[in-house]
């Protein structure tokens, strides 16, 4: 049981390790690799920040998102909760701070071309 918490913990790695990709290996607009949303296409201006802001975007949330994970699957072990139920919650858990990232980079992208 245990061992299934750690499925917890893929959404806030993928976030770390996207985010760290974006910050290594910046993305040029021609590829259409790196953040790509209608908001960061709609110039170069538009791209060249969105690029530069998600990389910390997604970092920070990643790690954020562990830390939280972890203390939760602890608690979960603690009070006997089903590991499928810590694991659905973890998941929602996620999946809210995974569209809170994309949230965020496209409300600083507007914020800052309005």
């Amino acid at each position: 049981m245990p061992f299934l918490l750690l499925l917890n913990l893929i959404i806030p790695i993928v976030m770390i390790l996207v985010g760290a990709l974006l910050k290594k290996y910046p993305a040029d607009m021609e590829s259409h690799t790196g953040y790509n949303t209608p908001a960061s296409r709609k110039s170069r201006a538009h791209w060249d920040y969105a690029q530069s802001i998600a990389p910390d975007i997604f970092l920070s949330l990643g790690k954020r998102l562990g830390v939280i994970e972890i203390v939760f699957s602890a608690v979960m072990l603690i009070v006997h909760v089903s590991a499928g139920v810590a694991v659905g919650i973890g998941c929602c858990v996620g999946a809210g701070f995974l569209f809170f990232g994309f949230y965020k980079t496209e409300s600083e992208i507007e914020k800052k071309f309005q």
